[in-house]
């Protein structure tokens, strides 16, 4: 086998994959060289193009405009953006829009009516998340797109929830009567950590709501205080442990994690060789987050379910 690189295979490459065998039949016949031609596109998301780069780039074909410059023959292509939000709710085209490269046939997308049974938007994202090839898993934003997207309908969801409550109907027209001046004091307090010499009752009322609203979105610093809360309830309640573990399951140096991210490997007769250098094992954990989180999962539940037949045995 040879390979050419020139730019004379440059027109072969635009054509097409292949070349056309019916083109050159003689040619072919009668050589025993078989061309391989190059073709591929190299970072389709763009994600290695900074914005400055494009914004400098935008700026200099503005300003060469007046001149033709021979050189320089590269076309700029803008994608246009609305004035209004796009609609995050039952937009089947939203996340097949953002990721065409991961919704190849432009199909498969969340929330689309013409499918014949409803699937819920987390389930969706979940079952997305375990693809074989792991395409959704190792794309450097997808994950945090769709979070956020939870995210959002948690908050929107429990805030229409309160804004049904009486007592929520009682001070929503002083709610209302705030300005942004009394909102921008009490933000600047709360960065600085001080406290008003004046307390404003309705500001109070307010952050209260706030609170309440994102102790229930997951991965919110109120949902933490939540989570805080709930353990002093169980100390008053039951009293104060016996034992406190946090356990931290190390993933990087975990065969068993290794092998959730794919990595083949036989767990029953694991070999030094076998699992990498510290930096490829942090670079493989760090690209499958999903497997991560399972290996977490399966370890502690493994963990906590010895953990309590051992105690029942020994009490």
């Amino acid at each position: 086998m040879e390979e050419r690189i020139g730019d004379e295979e440059i027109p072969s490459e635009r054509v097409g994959y292949i070349p056309d065998p019916l083109a050159y039949l003689m040619k072919s016949a009668s050589s025993d060289t078989i061309p391989i031609n190059n073709s591929g596109v190299l970072d389709v998301n763009g994600s290695t193009v900074s914005s400055d780069e494009i914004t400098n780039y935008v700026l200099r074909k503005i300003k060469d405009d007046g001149r033709k410059d021979e050189t320089d023959s590269k076309n700029v292509y803008l994608i246009p953006h609305s004035s209004k939000p796009v609609n995050e709710y039952f937009n089947p085209k939203l996340l097949a829009g953002l990721y065409p490269t991961l919704f190849c046939y432009g199909h498969g997308s969340s929330e689309d009516q013409s499918r014949p049974v409803e699937i819920n938007l987390r389930e969706h994202i979940r079952y997305l998340l375990s693809y074989n090839d792991r395409r959704f898993e190792r794309n450097h934003s997808f994950i945090f797109v769709v979070f956020n997207l939870l995210q959002r309908r948690d908050a929107c969801f429990h805030a229409q929830l309160i804004a049904t409550k009486p007592y929520f109907r009682a001070t929503a027209h002083k709610i209302q009567s705030l300005n942004s001046k009394d909102i921008e004091m009490t933000l600047d307090h709360i960065s600085t950590r001080t406290h008003s010499s004046e307390p404003n009752s309705v500001l109070n009322k307010l952050l209260n709501y706030i609170k309440t609203i994102g102790g229930r979105v997951m991965g919110s610093a109120y949902s933490c205080a939540a989570l805080r809360t709930r353990i002093h309830a169980l100390i008053f309640n039951q009293g104060l442990p016996s034992i406190f573990l946090t356990r931290n399951p190390a993933d990087i140096h975990s065969p068993v994690a290794l092998y959730f991210a794919g990595v083949n490997l036989d767990l029953e007769n694991i070999r030094i060789e076998q699992l990498m250098t510290t930096y490829k094992r942090a670079e493989t954990i760090a690209s499958h987050p999903v497997a991560t989180a399972n290996f977490f999962s399966f370890i502690n539940h493994k963990y906590l379910r010895y953990y309590d037949c051992w105690w029942c045995s020994w009490a």
